[in-house]
């Protein structure tokens, strides 16, 4: 089963921004310009024999690794996609499970794709490194039922942490700006 992304199309760019790379669940991704750095190294080294889409995936395996987690073999020989589309990673045939899926529904798409509860942590905990949107979960500590209600399968201190340390940074921000 193809991933679309993962055949390096979410890197191809569109002048009327109708790839992939523009599509909602893609809107945060960055490092874009490294990845194109280390193309063009090894494009001058050896012509046409290493993908984008195998030097993102290697990239992301070390970028894991560099943060402490785990390590995993890396199959290569990926071929690049010339086609992108803004649609296909909202596919559920084929692209990825949407940024809110519960995690019944993240076990179900990954295991169709091959992967277990590992892989989800792993590849989830990989692509919040450094930034997450409040957006994809804030519903779940603070209105779950549209009632201002906690998800009961949140932990009972996390949210109440969590909007702690919110209200800590928002007042630190402000203090911060005010004294520039």
């Amino acid at each position: 089963m193809i991933i679309i992304g993962c055949d390096g199309s979410v890197l191809l760019d569109s002048p009327t921004n109708q790839s992939e790379k523009f599509a909602p669940p893609n809107l945060s991704l960055r490092g874009f310009n490294i990845i194109d750095r280390v193309k063009l190294a090894l494009e001058n080294a050896c012509p046409g024999v290493v993908s984008c889409a195998d030097i993102v995936v290697l990239v992301a395996r070390d970028v894991t690794v560099a943060t402490k987690g785990p390590f995993w073999e890396v199959e290569t020989r990926r071929r690049d996609r010339n086609v992108s589309l803004i649609s296909d990673p909202l596919n559920p045939a084929i692209g990825l499970p949407q940024f809110f899926a519960n995690i019944n529904l993240l076990k179900q798409s990954f295991a169709l794709r091959g992967l277990n509860t590992k892989d989800i942590v792993v590849l989830s905990g990989g692509h919040t490194i450094r930034m997450s949107h409040c957006s994809s979960f804030d519903s779940r500590l603070y209105n779950f039922t549209g009632k201002g209600d906690t998800d009961p399968s949140v932990g009972p201190f996390f949210s109440k942490d969590l909007l702690r340390n919110l209200i800590m940074f928002i007042t630190n921000t402000v203090m911060s700006a005010e004294s520039t």
